[in-house]
């Protein structure tokens, strides 16, 4: 449901040969370093790119994540690459001599084998599509080595897991397979399907953080409607959302339908609204999967937005912000009707019911059940008016609390209670200036003594 920005657009699949492929990788940064590296003898052995670069230099697809795995311990190696490219080295693991090279916003991970052979370490990976190795100091050679068949699997759209047991030693590739199913347009194999729907019930063993992204990837997907299928096709669905999830399922497909529908008019009456719907919440999670979510699990249980985002142990500025949308009156769709287009009015009348303005306008939006482009055209006059603001999330007092102390003589609650009463007015379009703010007050509250 991504749009715009690029991030889960599903592009058409191409594919690349083998030369256009390396070529490819020999333009990435610092790779062609790392080659160097090698040559002088005392690398770990054999040292192979792995995973999920060589499947995106198949489909021409830039990739900023670059895995290694080496015939021997590579954390010399990795220190060296460090040093040579000003990055940063730290481990991942130092009991199995797993490293990470952070550099110019590549990420680059170094790992031996984990197996006796690079066949037994491609093996015991997620899927076929992730289990082709190109060798290093052999890169110019465009040498592939592929013993499952990957580069077949990937040509044909096809996903299937590296062996019967791989799912069963990390149940959290099954979110992974069904984001690489919608990402890229793939068909789930038979018995890969078979195999996730037998894993499923394992995935509560997962740490929390890593469910959650998959679940946000899918949700950000071009191809959302696709990826609740196939949760629910292998009970992953039902394992991680209860035991509703397959019976409201149609509804949900309806409401993220409809939220897509909502999301494309907005945008087609103004393309800026993509800065909105992309700004971020938190690490891997933006506004548009966070009312997705809420959308999504509403639809399940009113309730559950907030607790299973709790449990998977969102961010405090998630869970706020989640805890207001799932707390906020039926009414509130009315009382915007009823609103001034005014910024401060707008933002003020959301920030009572502790909201962020903008979740709200959107989410009054995905509620309203006129067709989409009607509903865009009530909501985008209030989002344009937003804009004028610099910060929605603090909306400075018309009057401060020191005219109010010298000119009206009161302090500590007064103040508070006054400035109280003037938001509601300003909400209620009665005032909007200060000018008309200090009337008010003169008028209606004299100063004392």
């Amino acid at each position: 449901m991504c749009y715009s920005q690029g991030a889960g657009v599903n592009p058409p699949l191409g594919f690349f040969d083998m030369p256009a492929a390396v070529h490819m990788l020999c333009e990435t940064p610092f790779l062609p370093t790392l080659a160097d590296l090698l040559r002088d003898g005392s690398g770990p052995g054999r040292f192979c790119l792995v995973g999920g670069a060589v499947r995106d230099a198949f489909l021409g697809r830039v990739s900023a994540d670059f895995d290694f795995a080496a015939e021997r311990d590579p954390t010399a190696l990795a220190r060296a690459f460090a040093v040579r490219t000003g990055g940063h080295w730290f481990w991942l693991d130092k009991s199995r001599c797993q490293s990470r090279v952070v550099a110019a916003g590549l990420t680059f991970d170094f790992a031996p084998w984990r197996a006796p052979t690079l066949a037994g370490d491609l093996a015991a990976r997620d899927f076929t599509i992730n289990a082709m190795a190109v060798d290093l100091a052999g890169l110019a050679a465009a040498a592939l080595f592929d013993p499952l068949g990957g580069r077949r699997d990937l040509e044909a759209q096809l996903l299937r897991c590296c062996g019967p047991g791989v799912l069963a030693d990390d149940p959290l590739r099954i979110l992974k397979g069904i984001r690489h199913a919608v990402q890229l347009g793939l068909t789930v194999e038979a018995d890969t399907l078979v195999a996730m729907s037998a894993a499923a019930d394992s995935l509560p063993l997962c740490a929390p953080e890593r469910v959650r992204l998959e679940i946000w990837r899918i949700l950000a997907s071009a191809e959302i409607d696709r990826g609740l299928l196939l949760l629910a096709e292998c009970g992953a669905g039902k394992v991680l959302f209860g035991d509703r999830f397959t019976a409201v399922l149609p509804g949900i497909r309806a409401a993220l339908h409809r939220a897509g529908a909502f999301f494309a008019a907005l945008l087609a009456k103004d393309e800026s609204v993509a800065g909105y719907l992309h700004a971020p919440v938190e690490a891997g999670l933006n506004r548009l999967v966070l009312l997705c979510w809420c959308r999504l699990l509403g639809s399940i249980d009113p309730l559950l937005p907030l607790s299973l985002a709790r449990r998977w142990r969102f961010g405090r500025a998630a869970l706020s912000r989640i805890a207001a949308l799932v707390e906020i009156p039926g009414h509130f769709r009315q009382e915007l009707a009823m609103l001034p287009r005014r910024p401060r009015a707008i933002a003020l009348w959301a920030r009572q019911f502790g909201a962020d303005p903008v979740d709200l306008l959107l989410m009054a939006g995905l509620l309203d059940e006129s067709a989409s482009r009607v509903a865009a055209d009530r909501l985008m006059p209030f989002l344009d008016e937003l804009c004028k603001l610099p910060d929605t999330a603090r909306i400075p007092p018309l009057v401060d609390g020191r005219w109010l102390e010298s000119e009206l003589g009161v302090s500590g609650t007064g103040i508070a209670g006054l400035q109280a009463t003037l938001r509601q007015l300003e909400i209620s379009g009665r005032i909007a200036s200060v000018e008309e703010a200090r009337s008010y007050l003169l008028e209606n509250h004299p100063k004392k003594g």
